[in-house]
């Protein structure tokens, strides 16, 4: 894949701030709505699906895992707006722990930190109770068992899931950090390897779907400027494009 010029990863955020007249005229089909599960007290789990349902290139972009780490929506939101590029279809998910973000809890209504919940380097981390309780056994929760369905039938491309508080972009524990360097060079948060994560949804989807396609974003603590959600989304938009060596 080729780089993302710079002066094009700008472009990306000035067409999400005020779309030219051209990209009115020529209006994408609409965001389609598909419901893909329902949280543990029965709230609904939405992918929007922006582009050509056609397309060979799928990026999924998941705004909200943790309920006390909610900024990652206001990209989601953004995103709604973009026009994807050529042969491209975004996937984006605001949500997929509405019962923890009702809460304002890390943890679904079952107490589960749903980034634990995989099948993948799964460990015990605690008990019910704990911050990081991995659940009953992997994939216990509805939440991550809608999340796993989508990933495994549409297989993305690239998938992004956004975090808070670190303000790195992690790199991948299996494959290629491309994906990843190439999202911390046009949003401009730093490249930064975090600790291993046992359990993670990024992890399970690296190892089960492509190596290094799934990468964690921990944005910044406490609220997303609107001049920084611009930069990620156009960051999204440019792994969309293929912005990777």
């Amino acid at each position: 894949m080729s780089r993302l010029p710079a002066a094009v990863a700008a472009a990306l955020v000035v067409g999400l701030a005020a779309p030219a007249p051209a990209a009115v005229e020529q209006a994408p089909p609409p965001p389609r709505i598909e419901r893909v599960g329902r949280s543990v007290e029965g709230r609904p789990i939405n992918v929007v699906r922006i582009g050509d349902p056609a397309a060979p290139r799928k990026v999924l972009v998941v705004g909200c895992i943790h309920g006390n780490e909610p900024e990652g929506r206001k990209i989601v939101d953004l995103l709604r707006g973009a026009v994807p590029p050529p042969g491209t279809e975004l996937l984006l998910v605001r949500n997929i722990n509405p019962d923890g973000l009702q809460r304002h809890t890390r943890q679904n209504a079952h107490l589960v930190d749903l980034n634990r919940n995989s099948s993948q380097g799964r460990r015990f981390l605690g008990g019910p109770g704990t911050p990081y309780y991995a659940g009953p056994k992997a994939f216990s929760e509805p939440e991550t068992r809608a999340i796993r369905a989508l990933i495994l039938r549409v297989r993305p491309a690239v998938t992004i899931w956004y975090h808070q508080p670190f303000g790195v972009v992690d790199r991948p524990e299996t494959g290629s950090d491309a994906i990843a360097r190439a999202y911390s060079r046009i949003s401009g948060l730093r490249f930064s390897p975090l600790a291993p994560r046992p359990g993670s949804m990024s992890r399970w989807e690296n190892v089960r779907v492509r190596p290094g396609s799934s990468i964690v974003v921990e944005l910044p603590p406490g609220t997303l400027s609107a001049a920084a959600a611009q930069r990620h989304a156009a960051a999204v938009l440019g792994l969309a494009a293929g912005a990777a060596p």
